[in-house]
């Protein structure tokens, strides 16, 4: 919808809504596992998992993947 309508701000806060639905999914199934299984390593496992989302978004960010060069702005 975002890239139809040619709005980098939809664009954006779609990105941001994914990060944010995959952070919490992952917490979720971090706890729900050591609820579990009592595992101690699961909580820091999670931790990896958000912080592997974390970095993932932020190199998109930094690459300037959400962003279009919109040469009719002169």
């Amino acid at each position: 919808m975002g890239r139809q309508l040619g709005d980098r701000l939809i664009l954006a806060d779609a990105a941001e809504t994914r990060i944010c639905v995959l952070l919490s999914v992952s917490t979720l199934a971090g706890l729900v596992l050591f609820q579990l299984t009592g595992a101690a390593w699961l909580d820091p496992a999670a931790g990896f998992v958000i912080a592997a989302f974390a970095i993932h978004e932020g190199l998109e960010a930094w690459e300037g993947e959400l962003v279009e060069d919109d040469d009719d702005d002169d």
